[in-house]
């Protein structure tokens, strides 16, 4: 039922996204003495399109039979990777500024943090609304 709602899809994948993205921030902050290693982040979604409904459900198909060809998986959304000029980097050519990724991992924790206190809030509404506790 709960899922079936717009707010709960929103929260669901604003999470992901939060999620996913603090996995590529902790690749930038593992890899800061890589050299040449540019920093990469995810491109945030668009709000509009989600409201919209028009962001593309990925589709998988499947093997129903152990002689047919694997079929090939359908790209995830969130790893849309965008690579950032840096006006920084260190003379082994690597971009990596440990106080930024620190700052927008700080960032998406906030981030993650309000989103899950915003669905236990919708959460509680629906279940005082419904009659229960």
């Amino acid at each position: 039922m709960l899922g079936s709602l717009n707010i709960f899809k929103m929260t669901k994948a604003r999470m992901d996204w939060l999620a996913e993205r603090q996995e590529v921030l902790a690749e930038n902050i593992a890899n800061a003495n890589t050299p040449r290693y540019l920093p990469r982040d995810l491109k945030a979604p668009d709000f509009k399109e989600v409201l919209a409904g028009t962001t593309a459900v990925p589709v998988n198909a499947v093997a129903t039979n152990a002689k047919h060809i694997v079929p090939a998986q359908a790209p995830d959304p969130f790893k849309t990777v965008v690579q950032r000029k840096a006006f920084e980097s260190t003379p082994d050519g690597n971009a990596v500024i440990l106080e930024e990724q620190m700052a927008k991992l700080g960032e998406s924790s906030t981030a993650y943090n309000t989103s899950a206190a915003l669905f236990q809030k919708y959460q509680k509404m629906i279940r005082m609304a419904v009659g229960g506790r």
